[in-house]
């Protein structure tokens, strides 16, 4: 049984929840204070255009892009779609969102509520019973159908998750009737709305975590912030669960990234490249339709013969693939270009490995047959954006496909390193050493200033110009006096 940690490290500007299964990096989410998410958010919308031969309709939400309602495309609940749009334009309509917008695209949404607990997902008005796909017993498939029969009322559906496979009926149920309770506050605010309106949120990123995350394998959760570690563990007692007395509040001086080594992965996920450990690579390319994933045997240090080899590699990336999924949290469609292998044993021995290794993913992720030309297609559920959308801004000097890190990730790096060069106190003050381009907006922004109003109120730190830097370095360096001679360019930061 894996042990898991999960990291919690609150921010005034970016907010991260670290899944650590048994000391290793295997999940990361991220949220931005400009850029929450909006997937299973509810809307009183406003339909603006209806293209009945698509049997599509684009409806206002109150966002930056119109989100689009597609009566083809598969219900929340599994229940058969509906045949034809039942909105038309200048319509209000109440609707739920499905997937998160891209560049390109707006969000998706659907006419079908489905409300999500840690035990079940309730679902209004769908007549429907449901098991995840994950419990593959007959037996617990057969005992959660029945419990969840007993539990509904006509006409509403309910969807066993996971979670239900340990939990007792009475939990169920007594989730189920709170999920009933909000479904019916949802609709009263609905039409209590004055026109295009948010209805409902399903919270923060740490809220969301909380729910979909921690389970009776979880040992610990470590929050950096004082209110949240105090909100999650009031949420678990009023919920009756054990995993209260599990949160724990991080104190030390030094940055809870750092201390649990999860920087130095998350500073891996800006590279295309990733190294296994026989000297074999995996490279990650990303196009307009889907992520390619090339297999390369590189600098194998292995003694076998060429096929053995080729085998071992192949089956170390197949591990290494599934949770670099789950870690960048790639989603649509994936190809893995696997090395070319003659034995059809190692072929079928490399596709087990990679579907039991997805198997434990969250999130709903098909391995379909390898192809003649060792090439495996994979589907993963799109659920918010890629890590890297977060960690990595456009390059500026290009234009084109490269990426640099944003400026508030590399604002997150500063503030570990300052944290690192103040934990002692030997230093009253700090030089921070940057390309010009990002100066103004670490001026500009708020990121240093919950330390600088507390901890830190004491200190001086100062921006330096350095056109010499690219523009995702930087350097920090202790100064022992306040009292420096500082070029003319230079800024105080705080």
């Amino acid at each position: 049984m894996k042990h898991n940690q999960i990291i919690i490290d609150v921010e005034r500007n970016m907010s991260s929840v670290s899944l650590l299964e048994d000391g290793r990096l295997n999940e990361f989410y991220v949220e931005y204070g400009e850029n929450n998410l909006i997937t299973g958010n509810v809307y009183k919308g406003k339909v603006v255009n209806v293209l009945s031969g698509l049997q599509t309709a684009f409806v206002d939400i109150g966002v930056s892009r119109n989100a689009f309602l597609f009566v083809g495309e598969p219900s929340q609940s599994g229940a058969a779609p509906a045949s034809a749009l039942s909105v038309k334009e200048g319509d209000y309509c109440l609707v739920q969102v499905t997937k998160e917008e891209t560049d390109s695209k707006g969000a998706r949404i659907s006419t079908e509520l489905s409300l999500p607990g840690r035990y079940a997902v309730y679902i209004p008005d769908v007549d429907f019973i449901g098991v995840s796909g994950k419990i593959t017993d007959p037996e617990t498939r057969e005992k959660l159908i029945k419990t969840l029969e007993k539990i509904r009322k006509p006409g509403e559906g309910l969807i066993a998750r996971t979670a239900s496979k340990t939990a007792s009926k009475s939990d169920i149920a007594a989730e189920a009737k709170s999920l009933r309770a909000l479904a019916a506050d949802i609709k009263a605010a609905y039409k209590k709305a004055d026109g295009i309106a948010l209805i409902y949120s399903e919270g923060s990123l740490l809220t969301r975590t909380a729910r979909e995350m921690i389970n009776e394998n979880t040992d610990a959760l470590i929050c950096n912030d004082p209110e949240t570690a105090e909100a999650l563990r009031a949420d678990f007692k009023r919920k009756r669960s054990p995993l209260a007395g599990r949160v724990q509040l991080y104190e030390d001086a030094y940055d809870i990234l750092q201390v649990y080594n999860i920087q130095a992965e998350l500073d891996k996920l800006s590279e295309r490249k990733v190294e296994l450990p026989s000297g074999g690579s995996l490279v990650f390319d990303k196009t307009e339709a889907l992520t390619v994933v090339d297999v390369n045997t590189a600098k194998f240090r292995g003694g076998a013969d060429h096929e053995d080899a080729v085998f071992l590699t192949n089956m170390e990336a197949a591990r290494e693939i599934a949770r670099q999924l789950r870690l960048r949290n790639v989603g649509g469609i994936i190809v893995v270009d696997f090395i070319d292998m003659q034995s059809e044993a190692h072929k079928a021995a490399v596709l087990e490995t990679l579907k039991a290794e997805t198997a434990t993913d969250r999130i709903r992720t098909r391995v379909f047959e390898m192809s003649n030309l060792g090439l495996v297609e994979i589907t993963r559920k799109k659920v918010g954006n890629e890590v890297s959308a977060f960690l990595l801004d456009g390059c500026p000097l290009c234009g084109g496909s490269a990426h640099i890190h944003s400026a508030a990730y590399l604002a997150r790096k500063i503030k570990a390193a300052l944290k690192k060069l103040f934990a002692d106190g030997a230093f009253p003050s700090a030089l921070i050493s940057l390309n010009p381009s990002f100066v103004p907006r670490m001026l500009s922004s708020r990121f240093f200033s919950a330390e600088c109003e507390g901890v830190w109120a004491d200190k001086r730190v100062y921006l330096l110009p350095d056109d010499r830097l690219p523009p995702q370095k930087f350097t920090v360096t202790g100064v022992r006096t306040q009292t420096i001679n500082l070029p003319p360019d230079a800024r105080l930061l705080y």
